[in-house]
């Protein structure tokens, strides 16, 4: 049978969304003030006397002030990109500011920073980070692990800590840049903090990175903040940060035709949240703890989550806290994985789960979730676990990430170049040893396992493989993993 003529892929599919219960970004805040017919109020800077979003001027140089003092911050810009953007801002800002420019990075970072870097011709360098493989969780760095690497990389120019991480760890930012800033106080200390903008409006959270005392924070304020996806908002002290140049390099990346209803939804979560912080955020964070306790009840033994106690003890040196508003689940105990599961919730429960993994689901509570959401959720998660396999034999793999050296053989940005002339397809397997001319990545969360310029192992290649046989999205030239591109 034909397709209809006139069919609307995606409206028609999101039509569909509100049916589904949602343990995912984003996180809006169901109480702030909307825009209600969209097509009607669309406009674009051609109505000059709104002012400049592009020059930061008129009503978008009003809603930035406002912002700024909310989370904290000296300065604060809006973007339309989500994190991905503003850490290319950042990114082209370091650029600006030093002529050979060299950063250290976690090595959970996000890929729009090492994508950045490479675009930018700045070189980086990763901090040793821990791994817990149960969790599937990568564990934020200790301020006696930064300096280190500070040790063999003196030159360097910024460190960038991703932080909370996205299982919900929140490194010690504070610690980490008082350790920093007496190495030497020009070195910037910039947290990719995409999944805490709302950790600013609560006593029982641990500290933001503004509040800690970091340079610059980036946030996707649609992910735990209020707003609609792809929005997010660039913080930044002025005591080490030159705004003049960070404003150049806001100028330089940001869409000149931007979608004012998306600078709009920052804007009314600014405004709600300087009267209702507090009070929403600790709303959200008990329907979380109903989460956990009711899973405790019903479900838990044999899963576990990260949260308990007992857990949390063991990466505590690591970290100031968690961000209570997820809950990661691990099935050591059964024979199954996450994607496994995810994908009965999605198709028979209509539930959807922030991220699934070879051993983890992790459920994001957000703004919206109501109370029912809960029991539905739980009464759906303990009928499956009922039809699980257990097992006291699951292979838990170890670190993907550890044997990526932390230098490359070849700079990225070079890799990426020389790629166009040398660069060539080979089977997976053959690739053991050979540099990568690629980026590839078990997508969520977007770290990458390998990268380009960078030895592949074969940790590399293992991970990968079993991630494609469990059902694990793969974002790679060859998604199949049939081949592989390198030099």
């Amino acid at each position: 049978m034909g397709e209809k003529t006139g069919q609307t892929y995606i409206l028609d599919a999101l039509k569909e969304v509100p049916k589904y219960i949602r343990w995912c970004t984003p996180s809006v805040l169901p109480n702030q003030k909307r825009i209600t017919d969209v097509y009607s109020t669309d406009v674009s800077v051609s109505a000059h006397f709104f002012g400049s979003y592009v020059d930061n001027t008129g009503i978008f140089k009003k809603a930035h002030e406002r912002a700024a003092r909310v989370y904290g911050a000296d300065k604060t810009l809006f973007t339309v990109n989500g994190t991905t953007g503003s850490n290319f801002i950042v990114m082209r800002m370091i650029s600006l500011e030093n002529d050979t420019p060299q950063i250290l990075v976690t090595r959970n970072i996000h890929h729009s920073i090492l994508h950045a870097a490479e675009w930018l011709g700045v070189r980086f360098r990763f901090i040793k980070c821990a791994y817990d493989p149960q969790f599937e969780s990568l564990i934020p760095p200790k301020p006696d692990d930064v300096i280190d690497t500070l040790n063999n990389y003196p030159e360097t120019n910024a460190i960038i800590i991703s932080s909370p991480t996205y299982n919900g760890l929140v490194a010690r930012i504070r610690d980490i840049t008082r350790a920093v800033k007496n190495f030497d106080k020009e070195i910037k200390v910039i947290v990719d903090e995409a999944w805490g903008a709302h950790i600013h409006f609560s006593d029982s959270l641990p500290e933001s990175a503004m509040d800690a005392g970091a340079d610059i924070a980036v946030q996707s304020t649609h992910k735990e903040g209020g707003s609609l996806q792809q929005t997010g908002m660039i913080h930044w002290k002025e005591k080490y940060v030159d705004s003049d140049l960070m404003y150049a390099a806001f100028r330089e990346y940001v869409t000149t035709s931007p979608s004012y209803h998306l600078l709009a939804s920052l804007d009314a979560v600014c405004a709600y949240m300087e009267r209702n912080g507090k009070k929403v955020v600790e709303n959200m964070l008990k329907k979380a703890q109903y989460l956990k306790d009711l899973l405790g009840e019903k479900v838990i033994p044999p899963m576990k989550i990260l949260d308990d106690s007992l857990e949390l003890d063991l990466v505590m040196d690591y970290i100031s806290g968690y961000d209570k508003a997820k809950t990661v689940i691990a099935l050591t105990k059964f024979k199954e994985t996450g994607f496994e599961v995810a994908d009965i919730l999605a198709k028979k429960y209509r539930i959807v789960v922030e991220k699934s993994g070879l051993n983890t689901l992790l459920l994001l509570t957000t703004f919206q979730i109501k109370d029912e959401d809960v029991e539905k959720t739980v009464d759906a998660i303990l009928k499956i676990m009922r039809r699980l396999t257990k097992t006291n034999k699951k292979e838990l793999i170890p670190n993907p990430f550890k044997h990526v050296e932390n230098k490359p053989v070849i700079e990225p940005y070079v890799a990426r170049r020389v790629a166009q002339t040398i660069g060539r397809k080979v089977p997976l397997r053959d690739a053991i040893g050979k540099i990568a001319a690629e980026h590839i990545e078990v997508y969520p969360p977007g770290i990458p396992v390998i990268l380009e310029g960078f030895r592949i192992t074969q940790d590399n290649v293992k991970y990968l493989l079993t991630v494609k046989e469990m059902g694990g999205h793969i974002s790679a030239r060859d998604p199949t993993l049939d081949t592989i591109y390198v030099l």
